[in-house]
């Protein structure tokens, strides 16, 4: 655990240049010998692979050599996706295939807001994460776990001697040769069972271990215990496609909003439309354009980029098709 902190704010340190975190560093450092000295130990095993100089998160492009002269590799938290290492066991990347070497791993995956991104695990999972998601993977001789801290990640689990364990707020989910998307939003968690099957334990199950089978989903909100129910049709969000069908707009908006930095705003008056089509996630202005031409609204760009819908004159009553 000490080493995950480490490791975090060495991410956080190398991202940007902020007083606030170099700050709070600097008090969760002086706080115990032991931090300064985790801190030292996992930033000389970043300085010494130089990993990430050779990847695709790095500014420089794949295959280019590496000056004599240069720095140490900036850390890029915030772009593509962010795959910080932490060294147990000479855990290395291996850039070509996109899977991590045998022994233990333990490693921390970031995705920025509009991207999606799979990758492949050292026991033969697969892991997508969906836009602004935040994930840690542990994997060794003591079993296999991940911790969803924020978004939603699609887990393809291969069968091994232990089960994976996911967690997501306080909920915990076990499985093996399972697909199951799992997600965390505030102070809600939720799991879907695509493919095999899983159990569902943690505070949120009070204590006893909930099976799931493939079609069903349970949801958990922090002290509102959980509810379990099946699964309805929806469209496979890796894709990278947003399809709705007779869907509120005020949702249909929300969840187009995860995947841009420019939002879309609804003035009052609208809560009675529905949308009914397909868009492409992170093409706020087109889907905005194309909900105005529909509804016979009318789009305002906000100084900060945000886009306003509102009613014109006259408009209609009509699901929006895309």
């Amino acid at each position: 655990m000490l080493r995950r902190d480490a490791a975090a704010w060495l991410a956080r340190l190398q991202s940007r240049r902020d007083p606030e975190i170099e700050r709070k560093f600097r008090r969760w450092r002086d706080r115990d010998p032991a931090h300064a000295e985790a801190f030292e130990r996992v930033a000389a095993s970043y300085q010494q692979a130089g990993l990430l100089r050779y990847s695709a998160l790095a500014s420089v492009p794949a295959g280019a050599p590496r000056p004599a002269s240069a720095r140490a590799p900036t850390y890029a938290w915030a772009a593509a996706a962010a795959l910080i290492l932490l060294f147990s066991a000479g855990i290395y990347l291996v850039l070509g295939s996109g899977r991590w070497t045998s022994g233990t791993e333990a490693v921390m995956l970031s995705t920025r807001i509009g991207e999606i991104r799979r990758i492949s695990l050292s026991d033969g999972s697969k892991v997508t994460l969906d836009t602004a998601t935040s994930v840690e993977v542990e994997i060794g001789r003591m079993g296999r776990r991940a911790l969803v801290k924020a978004g939603r990640a699609r887990f393809e689990v291969e069968k091994a001697k232990r089960p994976f364990v996911i967690q997501a707020g306080d909920s915990f989910a076990t499985a093996q040769g399972a697909v199951l998307d799992v997600e965390k939003f505030g102070n809600r968690a939720r799991v879907d069972v695509l493919a095999g099957s899983a159990k569902i334990g943690g505070s949120g199950a009070r204590g006893a271990e909930l099976p799931l089978t493939a079609g069903e989903t349970m949801t958990a909100v922090s002290g509102h215990g959980v509810q379990r129910h099946s699964l309805g049709s929806a469209p496979d969000w890796t894709h990278g496609m947003l399809e709705f069908d007779g869907t509120p707009l005020a949702p249909a908006v929300e969840l187009a909003n995860r995947y841009s930095k420019s939002k879309i705003r609804l003035s009052a008056g609208l809560e009675g439309l529905r949308v009914t089509g397909a868009f492409r996630a992170g093409d706020i202005r087109g889907l905005a354009n194309a909900l105005a031409e529909a509804f016979h609204l009318t789009v305002a760009r906000t100084s900060e980029g945000n886009l306003i819908l509102s009613r014109s004159v006259t408009n209609g009553t009509r699901s929006a098709g895309g």
